[in-house]
């Protein structure tokens, strides 16, 4: 698709990524000048009802959100019979790439400033009814020193879930209730912790708490967001405990 103008305005420069329901390009809007990310539907979920209904849901929850924290979301249209819709370009990098790629070594006062700012976003999804359902380090960005949160492919409105106990790791993370934002949280969290673990092939696999070289306070919060012990109800819960790890 590279350099196919689309609806007559949008410029394909590359594609940069695939979600739950569309493939993301990289495009330049003639009329504007400006850089923007259109998301079209994947070709397998055209052709189910529930694809094309979970595609216009994450058009419409985006659409719902005023908030810096999330992409600004600009038009939607079709082209040779494919939805689209056009978003905020961020031009950031993940905490994937910056961990990955780029050997970023993160500390449990940073790795905690970052999620409080991250906790900010989810506590104003929520506050909306919205679940982001899918929290993890290739949907968070940093742009300079702000973090960014994309990709709504998963999210739902709010369900009321809270006494219902979720079989697996798979089924906490696609409940409708706020503990499966707070159950990515807790894995993100755990991404930013070992950025500054070393691995020894020989030594024993431990579990993270016998690992991770991080303070009572850090490992209790973890707990209670991967439900180990009873889990959080509200984003003020967590932002609580934070403040017993570091004066935010």
């Amino acid at each position: 698709m590279n350099d196919e103008i689309i609806a007559g305005h949008y410029k394909v420069i590359k594609h940069i990524g695939m979600g739950s329901y569309g493939h993301s390009y990289l495009v330049f809007d003639l009329l504007t000048s400006q850089k923007k990310v259109l998301k079209v539907l994947r070709l397998h979920k055209r052709i189910t009802p529930a694809g094309r209904k979970g595609f216009a849901l994450e058009k419409k929850l985006l659409s719902s959100i005023d908030h810096p924290g999330f992409p600004k979301y600009f038009e939607d249209g079709i082209y040779k019979n494919i939805p689209f819709f056009t978003m905020e370009f961020i031009d950031g990098k993940t905490f994937e790439q910056l961990i990955f790629s780029e050997g970023r070594k993160i500390s449990e006062i940073e790795a905690f400033k970052i999620m409080d700012d991250l906790l900010q976003y989810i506590e104003y999804l929520h506050s909306q009814n919205i679940i982001h359902r899918d929290i993890r380090i290739p949907n968070v960005l940093l742009e300079g020193s702000k973090i960014r949160l994309i990709d709504l492919g998963l999210a739902v409105h709010l369900r009321g879930e809270k006494n219902v106990r979720a079989a697996n790791d798979w089924d906490i993370r696609r409940e409708g209730s706020q503990r499966a934002d707070f159950y990515g949280l807790g894995h993100f969290l755990l991404f930013l912790l070992y950025s500054n673990y070393s691995f020894d092939k020989y030594e024993e696999e431990k579990s993270w708490s016998e690992e991770l070289n991080i303070s009572s306070e850090a490992k209790q919060i973890i707990k209670r967001l991967l439900q180990i012990e009873p889990a959080y109800e509200h984003c003020t819960q967590i932002r609580a405990d934070i403040k017993k790890i570091y004066k935010v």
